[in-house]
């Protein structure tokens, strides 16, 4: 049955799967013919009778009917959330069964990044849509996940018809950030800069410059005992990002730096990248930078920063004082 629940924190897929529904059902304007309002139809939280005037819609000589409907206040937690009573969810229930194959619905619950709010699956209507239709989360990538987001952007840069290695990518992605949408901007400038060649350079990566805020020049800011800029770019960064993100970041960034440090001296860049699941840029970026740091260095960053995350959590310190005190503690135990 054409019935979706499509939810998360990484909008721009979401957005590109409706497109592709949309385009399946309705066509993607090809043709020239333009598509009528009365097959398309977008509606924002609608109220209960709204709701299932649209999931009993018929499409009699328009053809296939699609409608999108935000509808996170029918399953997430929120100020603005609906109270069904039990008659109410019995009907809507109904009507979902009865959702005529020629209307797809698409319900979707898009949460800001950071909220960590998902749908009530215990909720009736939850579980009548995952009964007869598909319900996906979308979920967007941590700065942590390079490994991840690599594949992703290589797709996108093909469909783009760009032709670049893992370096550059790599390159990008930690100029850019993890963000989806703000990479896919990275290459559609890029492919204007490069134009009418289509094969991307590092040179050319580097004219689009990087966030300041970038996470990942937070961990090269500490390797380099450079603790008020780190915790600058930390401050700002707690502004847009919850500090169990910014955590994870560096708890997994010295976990790889730790492993990478000691495999060293034994294996090679390429060897080190097959047994650890990294990029063998980054590896070699890593071995750069660790060449001057010494083992007991990279074990106190990361006892310190565990130490911060147990603080935080316990809440005996704020985030940036607990991040603060970890940054300057590795830095006078380094000097002892």
């Amino acid at each position: 049955m054409p019935v979706y629940l499509f939810w998360g924190d990484e909008d721009f897929t979401l957005e590109n799967e409706i497109k592709s529904i949309k385009d399946k059902v309705l066509g993607d304007g090809s043709s020239g013919v333009e598509i009528s309002p009365l097959n398309y139809r977008c509606l924002d939280n609608p109220d209960f009778k709204s709701l299932i005037d649209a999931l009993r819609a018929q499409p009699m000589m328009f053809g296939e009917i699609l409608y999108k409907i935000r509808a996170d206040k029918y399953f997430l937690e929120t100020i603005k959330k609906v109270k069904l009573d039990e008659k109410q969810t019995d009907e809507i229930i109904k009507a979902l069964d009865m959702v005529s194959d020629r209307v797809h619905i698409i319900l979707t619950c898009p949460i800001a990044k950071g909220e960590r709010k998902k749908p009530d699956s215990r909720k009736k209507i939850y579980k009548a849509v995952q009964k007869i239709g598909t319900v996906k989360e979308f979920s967007a990538f941590k700065a942590y996940e390079e490994y991840k987001i690599l594949p992703v952007l290589k797709s996108m840069a093909q469909k783009a018809g760009l032709k670049v290695d893992n370096e550059v990518l790599t390159l990008i992605i930690r100029q850019t950030g993890p963000s989806l949408r703000d990479l896919d901007t990275a290459l559609n400038k890029i492919k204007l800069i490069i134009h009418p060649e289509n094969v991307i350079t590092r040179e050319a990566a580097a004219q689009i410059g990087g966030d300041s805020q970038n996470i990942f020049a937070i961990a090269d800011l500490i390797l380099e005992n450079k603790t008020a800029e780190a915790l600058f770019s930390i401050s700002n960064m707690l502004n847009r990002s919850h500090y169990l993100e910014i955590l994870a970041f560096l708890q997994s960034s010295f976990s790889k730096f730790l492993t990478t440090k000691i495999y060293a001296k034994s294996m090679s860049s390429f060897d080190i990248a097959r047994k650890t699941g990294q990029n063998e840029y980054a590896v070699k970026k890593s071995m750069e930078k660790l060449n001057k740091i010494s083992l007991k260095k990279l074990v106190t960053i990361k006892q310190n920063l565990t130490n911060a995350e147990y603080e935080i959590k316990s809440g005996i310190k704020e985030p940036l004082l607990a991040l603060e005190c970890a940054l300057s503690g590795e830095q006078k135990t380094e000097g002892n």
